[in-house]
């Protein structure tokens, strides 16, 4: 919030500053012209007076309004000498306006429409230049800091997704070790019946697979930001991985599976492994503990897997965003749920490399399911 009203309020001083800015420029334009009518007016003053130095044959009625009254006779003769002055020394800028009068002729110096014409047609192209310099400046700083604003809020989301992944991360290291530590202890302390010794056992092992999981993703998730990580290619069974993976689950949630036999798949075994695991992780971590269902199918040139969980949901405007790393789901209900926030960016990034397609829909009447695509083993691999 506090990013939009400092963008508003440098946006605003700058529409300020330039407007300004563009008042000062078209005002300055303004008293250029009229200085220069000025110019015009004083050249046409001394046009009359040097006329009055020239000629002889007339008389004049005013110095003040510079006019000049030419007797009847010499009309002719003093038109052609005002022509040739005017041309000679003033390059046309002036025109003479002659008037009928009981003396014989007034004559008017007046400055040539053309010659406002053109100041005012420069004026006015003065004008829209600096208007069209200061918007296009205008909008080229705007730009800028809008820039500079969104950058300055990525690295701020940046952060604060990276302290809430390591205080995450700080929580999903500490429990499985605790967990192991309380149980180990137990077994070293207790004379326990051996039923009940390998029940501890077994659970103790079970935090160091977590344990093994987390260190997994992290390091994985390094890799493939770093582009460091290099994909493995073979034949396997993706029947056989996710009936593995169903089977570890099965301990500790409830989960049905509908797994079809001898599907083939060419890729990085280990990595959608991972990308698999976290996959029902997600599901189960969000699912209300409702039973989440897991599918294997062959159709067509493709295997499609289905993860449905009955929890929460997600919302349209979420769906982009949860692949992303260290994005975490901006809701009351999971706020304080522990995760990472790479699980989700290390599947997409594997499904992606294998030539796969990820797609997300609701799950009626409530929860989400999550569909994978794989491509096949064709038949010459």
């Amino acid at each position: 919030m506090k990013f939009k009203l400092l963008f508003i309020f440098i946006i605003l001083y700058i529409l300020g500053t330039f407007g300004w800015l563009t008042y000062s420029l078209v005002n300055f334009s303004n008293k250029e012209y009229g200085l220069q009518k000025q110019v015009l007016e004083a050249g046409r003053q001394a046009c009359v007076l040097r006329l009055i130095e020239k000629s002889k044959n007339y008389d004049f009625s005013s110095e003040n309004e510079l006019h000049i009254i030419f007797k009847q006779a010499k009309i002719d003769a003093d038109t052609n000498l005002l022509n040739a002055f005017l041309e000679t020394y003033n390059y046309g800028s002036y025109t003479a306006v002659y008037t009928k009068v009981y003396q014989g002729w007034d004559l008017d110096i007046q400055i040539a429409p053309h010659q406002i014409d053109r100041l005012e047609q420069k004026l006015q192209n003065r004008e829209r230049l600096y208007i069209f310099q200061a918007l296009l400046l205008f909008v080229l700083v705007a730009v800028g800091v809008y820039g500079v604003s969104y950058s300055i809020q990525m690295i701020y989301r940046l952060n604060k997704q990276q302290n809430n992944f390591l205080l995450s991360v700080t929580h999903e290291l500490k429990t499985p070790i605790a967990a192991m530590k309380l149980l180990l202890q137990t077994i070293r302390t207790r004379k326990l019946p051996e039923e009940k010794r390998n029940e501890l056992l077994d659970k103790a092992v079970n935090n160091a697979d977590r344990l093994n999981e987390l260190t997994e993703n992290m390091l994985t998730a390094m890799q493939i930001e770093n582009d460091n990580y290099i994909y493995g290619r073979e034949v396997f069974s993706i029947t056989d991985m996710m009936q593995n993976l169903v089977e570890s689950y099965r301990m500790r949630t409830d989960l049905t599976a509908d797994i079809e036999d001898d599907v083939e798949i060419v890729g990085d075994r280990f990595i959608l492994r991972i990308s698999m695991n976290n996959l029902l992780e997600n599901a189960i971590k969000y699912g209300n503990d409702l039973p989440v269902e897991v599918s294997l199918k062959e159709e067509k040139d493709k295997a499609i897997i289905r993860v449905i969980d009955q929890g929460i949901g997600i919302a349209e405007s979420e769906r982009k965003k949860i692949f992303k790393k260290f994005y975490r789901v901006e809701d009351e209900e999971v706020r304080d749920s522990k995760g990472t926030g790479l699980g989700l960016f290390i599947l997409r990034e594997t499904i992606d490399k294998h030539d796969g397609v990820i797609r997300i829909k609701n799950n009626e009447p409530k929860g989400t399911i999550f569909i994978v695509e794989l491509p096949l083993k064709r038949k010459n691999e």
